[in-house]
């Protein structure tokens, strides 16, 4: 299966009405937030411009068999220290549980180390969205923290598990 996902720079012509349906929905935005955003197209259209216009942060398209099933966003570029952050979401439930984004977050890393030259990723997870602390684990990123009460999510705070990974890149 993992051998069918692609990760690409997201284009204005990658975008459609799926990603604001995705947004909608609240298992989908559960843990992030952009639940409190609202969503056109034009918007959409805009962050990708925003994203691509910059070298700070890389926006990709994470597509399965050539559908676009969910984001993974390096931001947060240090150059000075050679560290990024990611995020990631996969949009459409139909892909969910199967290993997709730890195989995605694999690729993000030798993208970081090969073609980034980054030293350090580092990513931060609600404490119960434990899908993305799995995916995380499974590529060797170490919990280095808690963040006590530091997210607010549908009416509950939970703590923020912060995750790096060294790359190893001398």
């Amino acid at each position: 299966m993992t051998e069918n996902i692609e990760l690409k720079i997201l284009t204005e012509k990658d975008i459609n009405t799926d990603i604001l349906n995705w947004y909608l929905d609240k298992e989908v935005t559960k843990f992030s937030d952009n639940q409190y955003r609202k969503f056109t197209l034009e918007s959409q259209k805009q962050y990708i411009r925003d994203c691509n216009a910059t070298d700070s942060k890389f926006l990709y398209g994470i597509f399965y068999d050539k559908t676009y099933i969910g984001n993974m966003l390096i931001s947060n570029i240090s150059k000075n220290h050679k560290t990024a952050e990611i995020s990631y979401f996969i949009g459409n439930r139909k892909y969910w549980g199967k290993g997709i984004m730890t195989t995605v977050i694999k690729m993000v890393i030798d993208l970081s180390k090969d073609f980034l030259k980054i030293n350090k990723l580092y990513a931060g997870v609600a404490s119960e969205n434990y899908s993305s602390i799995k995916a995380l684990e499974k590529n060797n990123f170490i919990k280095e923290g808690n963040r006590i009460q530091h997210l607010y999510y549908n009416f509950k705070y939970y703590e923020q598990i912060d995750y790096g990974l060294i790359l190893n890149l001398k």
